[in-house]
């Protein structure tokens, strides 16, 4: 039983850790931030004084500033897999950045395995960020696998607010939504005495998500933010039909990025593409 446990770890974290952001610490982000010199702020906001945490970053945040790109990452994660973006200087002349830890990751401790109740969330404390309470924002939201309902969400439920909704390779879709052979063995307590927090985390997220989309469904159609969704053909985690699904029950323009041989690590593998879609769209 040891050995299969370890075999199970072994590949759960090759599935979710790819690329240096991913595998960060956040200390090592910050000093890497305080390096390039770039200017941030760090904040931990709470909605009520019983609730927990949720930790933000922001970046390029000028007073006079009024586009606001917003990143919400995926599962496992935390706010510094979107550090190139947040110190791109392009991005930084054009947004006011912001990168949050989602509720149950990073410095925001307590986890919450709903998309509707982490969207909540999220919008009651991005709305007491500073940057948010200087003159009217144009602000873009992006979110990848997991954070792309969780963005959706935000979205529908402040249709408003968001003029521009980018999802890159994101679970939308309950019928191609279904539960791994290693998240069921990962829901099992031996398992869950070795596995890290975060990945355990991860995986109380994704036993739901599937009767969670289903139930979020009827809510796309209230988006009408600009969406663009990113996709990638080769996809082993998000199924690629996933933008067929956004086109039927979103009613906002969308426009389909399908990237033939690309798997699930968009931000990432295909930064260069991400950085032009996010200047041309809200430039």
């Amino acid at each position: 039983m040891k050995k299969l446990t370890l075999l199970f770890l072994s590949l759960f974290l090759s599935c979710c850790s790819s690329y240096e952001e991913m595998n960060m610490e956040e200390d090592q982000a910050f000093q890497k931030l305080k390096e390039s010199e770039i200017f941030y702020q760090e904040y931990f906001i709470q909605n009520k004084k019983e609730e927990g945490i949720v930790h933000w970053v922001s970046t390029g945040c000028k007073p006079d500033k009024n586009k606001v790109l917003i990143f919400i990452h995926g599962s496992p994660g935390n706010w510094s897999n979107y550090l190139r973006y947040l110190k791109d200087p392009e991005l930084l002349k054009m947004y006011c950045m912001l990168a949050i830890d989602r509720p149950g990751f990073g410095k925001s401790p307590e986890p919450i395995a709903d998309v509707n109740a982490q969207a909540e969330k999220i919008l009651g404390t991005l709305t007491q960020l500073p940057e948010m309470q200087k003159g009217k924002k144009s602000i873009s939201i992006l979110g990848h696998s997991y954070g792309g309902p969780v963005a959706a969400r935000m979205a529908s439920i402040s249709p408003e607010k968001f003029q521009y909704l980018f999802l890159l390779a994101a679970a939308m879709d309950p019928e191609t939504e279904e539960i791994k052979w290693y998240n069921k063995i990962a829901d099992t307590w031996i398992v869950n005495l070795i596995l890290p927090k975060e990945l355990s985390q991860s995986n109380s997220e994704m036993l739901p998500l599937k009767e969670q989309l289903r139930f979020l469904a009827p809510e796309w159609k209230k988006i009408k933010a600009k969406t663009i969704v990113i996709q990638g053909e080769e996809d082993g985690l998000v199924d690629p039909k996933n933008p067929d699904f956004i086109q039927k029950k979103f009613s906002t323009e969308t426009k389909t990025y399908l990237l033939p041989k690309e798997g699930h690590f968009l931000p990432w593998k295909n930064y260069d593409l991400i950085h032009k879609l996010l200047i041309e769209f809200s430039g």
